[in-house]
């Protein structure tokens, strides 16, 4: 991890320093040690109370935190711990993993609009997201059993893709399908 915490902290001892590095490196394990993690700290000290606030640049993500204390080690003790509590809630945003929408390295909202105005070509990834499956409720089967001669012509005058209904001779619930090319085919229930 790319470090820029410890410019400010000429006054904390080696022991001090090291816990924090252990803090950040812990943050780092959390994200999946990813490279390319930047920590940036700012201190301020008004009277007896010292500030830290703590900005990590993960991927496309920005997370700040900070925190106050009475010294330097225990401002950024704290301010650590909030940005390890925000980084586990944040995970799977900042890790960016499961966006079908947007790739990684593909350019931003603002600067695909900027490049489209000037004429230039903008990449765009891919061109459709996967379709997911979905459940959809049905109506249910039909409440008098019928033959699969009668459920056919059920699904021929239809415009659904199925029937499910019961079984006359076994009374069996059973489920009739039309296939894209226009044949049926019988589901038979257990």
């Amino acid at each position: 991890m790319q470090v820029d915490l410890f410019v400010a902290t000429a006054g904390l001892s080696d022991r001090e320093r090291n816990r924090l590095q252990r803090k950040l490196d812990k943050v780092e394990r959390v994200l999946s040690g990813r490279s390319g993690l930047q920590a940036h700290a700012k201190l301020s000290r008004q009277r007896h109370l010292c500030e830290a606030e703590v900005t990590l640049r993960a991927l496309r993500h920005t997370l700040v935190v900070t925190g106050s204390g009475v010294s330097e080690f225990a401002a950024l003790h704290t301010a650590l711990d909030k940005l390890e509590r925000q980084a586990l809630r944040n995970k799977r945003k900042i890790i960016d993993t499961h966006r079908p929408g947007r790739q990684r390295d593909s350019p931003s909202l603002v600067i695909q609009d900027s490049m489209k105005r000037s004429g230039a070509a903008v990449p765009t990834g891919r061109e459709q997201a996967p379709t997911r499956l979905s459940i959809v409720p049905s109506a249910g089967t039909e409440a008098k059993p019928m033959t699969a001669e009668e459920a056919l012509l059920k699904l021929e005058g239809g415009k659904r893709q199925y029937v499910a209904y019961r079984d006359a001779d076994t009374d069996r619930v059973n489920v009739l399908i039309r296939s894209s090319d226009g044949v049926a085919e019988l589901v038979e229930g257990a």
